[in-house]
Order: C-alpha cells, then structure tokens, then sequence
C-alpha cells in the first residue's frame, strides 16, 4: 500500500507538470510510466526533455503507433521525480 501510493503521487506529479508543458497524457491508467505526446516526432520530444536533464525513452521503441510519443517512467526516486518536475516548469 505504501509503494502503491508513492507511485500514485509521482504519477499525479510527473503527469501534471507534463501537462502544464505542453504534453498530453494518453492510455497512462495503471502503469509504471506516463505515455506522452506534444504531437510532433518522438525523437524531437526525447531531445527536447533531454536538454532539461531528464531522459525518456522514444516511443518508437515500442511500435509505429509510439512515433508521436515518449515513455516517461516514474520508478526513480522522489528526489529525481521532484527535480523532473521543477525542470519542466523552467
């Protein structure tokens, strides 16, 4: 339970900074990760989040319906999950 609610507010975190980024939030529920988009090529968006210090994986990696998004994880720590966050605001 304590695990389940530490993921849930990492996800609350990451998924509402994404958002006020520009990002959206698709088909998320349930996982360990965020599947987001800014409606442009995954590469660009991985670049983009990359010269803010924070790595995510092209969704390109998982199949030609992921070219438009990027898998932004959130099993990091608190600390790392926070500092993505306050990035994203800049």
């Amino acid at each position: 339970d304590v695990q389940r609610a530490r993921y849930a507010e990492r996800r609350t975190l990451l998924k509402d900074a994404l958002t006020r980024a520009g990002f959206r939030i698709d088909h998320s529920e349930g996982a360990l990760y965020l599947w987001a988009t800014r409606n442009e090529p995954c590469l660009d968006t991985v670049d983009w989040l990359a010269e803010r210090g924070i790595l995510v994986a092209p969704g390109q990696f998982y199949g030609s319906a992921g070219a438009q998004h990027v898998r932004v994880a959130f099993t990091a720590t608190d600390e790392r999950i926070a500092a993505a966050v306050a990035r994203l605001a800049q």
